[in-house]
This record gives structure tokens, C-alpha cells and sequence, in this order.
């Protein structure tokens, strides 16, 4: 299904949500799009528009890059080439090759400063700049233990219905020990904490679904998890990340690194 056709099958939906009516692009796609879906990652304020693009989405966060020589990359961009392929390419947006990354630690993004749900010594930021700035100047003052090779190895897809995303798991005690060292410093120097701390899932994204599913969605979600599963195994079913860092990002297309975590 074209872009123009997937933003037939979102729009009803998203104009019901926001009190706005929205005619469909052309009499075509309202044709060919007689379900209407809910928006699930799309739509204002979300980190996509109806049509799959990027929005501006700020923020903040410590990630490490998936090296992209590795066979674990090659397997994540095979699995974006079986999406776009697939019967639901319309309903997810994939990441692009450079954006690949694994989450060590979720900073602030525009929705904790609009929403102040920042700790005393960030509170009064103006905005996603002035945090990412103090943020910097705190690590560039800090004393974190040195971070150690972090070796991941593959747990499984996570449910087609939320995402596009592979669920990682440390691959030994040594990088287990390593990433909730830092994770825990980091939250104790940046007094940040989500409610989901001691339960976070290490994952690496691939692609975000951009509607929720209807009952027909759901073998065929089963048939692309089993197809993509099948290419991580042998060399793909671990990776050794490049070394994590605080990183930027205006939208998902890019996170540039600012600051590298020291190295043991």
C-alpha cells in the first residue's frame, strides 16, 4: 500500500481523536482503504506523521550503535527488506541503517519538560537544550565506573502488535554486571528513575508500527515474526555494541553522540 493510501486508512481514526475532519487525499485511496485504523505511533506530537515520515521529536539518551559490520546489523536491515516486502508494510515505518542502536539508559525527551516530570536541579529548563546541556555538564563532572565490552545476545522479537523490535539479553554475567552499573549511576547522578527501571527490556528497534491491528493482521504478523526470527541465528544471534554514549536526537532518524562513557 502507497503512502498516500496508508494515510487514507489512519485518517479516520486521527481526526476523531484530534476534532478535526479530514477528507481523504483522493477518492482512490478512501477505495482501497475500507478499514480504519487507530493510530498507534503516528500522529501529533508522536514521533511520526500519518504517512511514515519523522516528526520532530527531541530529546535525549545513552545508546549504543549496532556496529554495522557485524552480522547482527545485516540481520536487522534483511529483516527491514522482509517488512517492506510483506502484506503489512503499509501498517510499520522502518528505521534507517544509521539509526540502529541499543538503549543503555533513557534520559528526558520534549514530553518530560512540557509535562515537568524533571528532578529539582533540571526543573526550570526551558527546554530539550538547556537539559541536554546541564545534563553534559554533569557527566563531564562525574566519576562513572568505566564501561567494559557489552555483548548482547538475541531473546527474541517483541510482539508485532507493539512494534518492530528485537528483545536483547546480556550475553554473560560480565556485561550483565556492566550494564546495570551503569545504568543505576547514571540514574543516581541524573536523579532520573522510570517506573519501569528495574524491569527494563534491553531491545534494539527496527522499525515502529504506526496503527494497532485488526484480528486479520494477526497471522500474518505471526508468519513475518517466525521469517525474520530465522535470520538471527549462527553469528547474527549475538553482537558486541560499539561503546555507548549521551546522545541527542531531534527525530528517530539520527541519535549523534555528545559525550562517550568512559572505557574500561
Amino acid at each position: 500500500m502507497s503512502a498516500l493510501n496508508r494515510r487514507g486508512v489512519l485518517i479516520g481514526a486521527a481526526g476523531a481523536a484530534t476534532g478535526l475532519t479530514m477528507a481523504p487525499a483522493t477518492a482512490s485511496a478512501a477505495s482501497q482503504s475500507p478499514e480504519r485504523r487507530e493510530p498507534l505511533a503516528a500522529g501529533p506530537g508522536k514521533k511520526w506523521d500519518l504517512d511514515g515520515n519523522a516528526q520532530r521529536f527531541r530529546g535525549n539518551t545513552f545508546v549504543c550503535p549496532v556496529p554495522q559490520d557485524s552480522a547482527f546489523f545485516h540481520a536487522e536491515t534483511e529483516a527491514m527488506e522482509i517488512m517492506k516486502r510483506s502484506s503489512l508494510a503499509d501498517q510499520y515505518v522502518c528505521l534507517p541503517h544509521q539509526s540502529m542502536h541499543m538503549t543503555v539508559f533513557d534520559a528526558t525527551t520534549q514530553d518530560t519538560v512540557i509535562d515537568k516530570q524533571l528532578p529539582a536541579w533540571l526543573a526550570d529548563c526551558a527546554d530539550v537544550s538547556e537539559v541536554s546541556q546541564r545534563i553534559l555538564a554533569r557527566l563531564q563532572e562525574s566519576a562513572l565506573t568505566p564501561v567494559g565490552p557489552i555483548t548482547m545476545k538475541v531473546k527474541g522479537f517483541g510482539p508485532f502488535d507493539a512494534g518492530f523490535t528485537m528483545n536483547l539479553t546480556p550475553a554473560d554475567d560480565a556485561t550483565f554486571d556492566g550494564l546495570w552499573t551503569i545504568r543505576r549511576e547514571l540514574s543516581a547522578l541524573l536523579e532520573l528513575r522510570a517506573p519501569d527501571f528495574e524491569t527494563y527490556q534491553f531491545h534494539s528497534t527496527i522499525g515502529y508500527r504506526l496503527v494497532k491491528p485488526l484480528a486479520s493482521d494477526v497471522p500474518p504478523m505471526e508468519r513475518l515474526a517466525a521469517k525474520c526470527s530465522a535470520l538471527f541465528a549462527g553469528d547474527a544471534a549475538t553482537v558486541t555494541l560499539e561503546r555507548p554514549a549521551f546522545n541527542l536526537f531531534d527525530d528517530m532518524l539520527a541519535f549523534p553522540q555528545l559525550w562517550r562513557l568512559p572505557q574500561a
